[in-house]
């Protein structure tokens, strides 16, 4: 398993390729590039403000920026995994032929993801926390818990991308399970707004930890604490080690697979 990890670092300058080939093909063509990223979750944002805060009036102060502080980390989230299931089938020809570490295919689309993810962040929760709220040192917390959202959607993706080379129906339940999950996330509502009952199980879910640091720390101007954060830290190294034993002791056979 650690082998494995030893050679993606050996092969480190092809993740990099890999990425910047996504991005350039992600955005060749376009007229306005890396705008469109900014777009789509401006839209989304729009249109759940008037959803709930306008029709369905929920109680929510700031509610633009609320949505948009957990709805770009679960947008980095769900097309990361979309994206990285798919990647070592899709690349059948290039895992037949070609001697690398299989690791950089699933590992490459999620990065790919988080760099988008990075800058649209840098971009529009400053901006907005700068309009509704004010900025505070505590965005800085921001970063340790990106970096292990990464490393837990990292996790995910080597599990997912195995899971699809010996078993085609993958793609299809991450749909479903993506949808399912978005609502039982804390990102339209607030855990306030949960009855006392459900919230141990809200709680259970991994993204809900993540999501409401976020929220924490945009709106709130709370850095999470030390038990927050050892939970978080938790969570995202047993997904990463998982993913990797189970992408590591299956790969032998993608090759005849794919």
């Amino acid at each position: 398993m650690f082998a494995s990890v030893g050679a993606l670092w050996r092969y480190r300058d092809l993740l990099v390729n890999l990425v910047q080939r996504d991005l350039r093909v992600k955005y060749k063509g376009s007229t306005l590039g890396f705008a469109w990223s900014l777009i789509h979750p401006l839209v989304m944002a729009g249109v759940y403000t008037i959803a709930f805060k306008v029709v369905l009036r929920v109680g929510i102060d700031r509610f633009p920026l609320f949505l948009l502080t957990g709805l770009l980390p679960w947008m980095f989230f769900s097309q990361a995994l979309s994206q990285a299931t798919g990647s070592v089938a899709d690349a059948g020809s290039l895992v037949r032929k070609v001697a690398f570490p299989r690791l950089a295919l699933p590992l490459a689309a999620v990065a790919t993801q988080f760099v988008q993810f990075a800058l649209m962040y840098v971009v529009i929760v400053p901006l907005g926390a700068l309009f509704g709220g004010g900025l505070s040192p505590a965005l800085l917390a921001i970063v340790p818990i990106a970096l292990l959202q990464g490393l837990f959607t990292a996790g995910l993706a080597l599990a997912l991308s195995t899971a699809y080379v010996y078993f085609r129906d993958t793609r299809h339940l991450l749909d479903v399970a993506l949808q399912v999950w978005f609502w039982v996330t804390p990102i339209v509502y607030s855990m306030s707004l949960v009855p006392e009952a459900l919230r141990p199980w809200l709680a259970l879910n991994p993204m809900t930890t993540f999501v409401t640091a976020y929220q924490g720390a945009v709106l709130d101007h709370a850095v999470p604490g030390a038990g927050s954060l050892a939970v978080i830290a938790g969570v995202a190294g047993l997904a990463f080690v998982g993913g990797l034993y189970v992408f590591t002791r299956y790969e032998r056979r993608f090759a005849e697979l794919v």
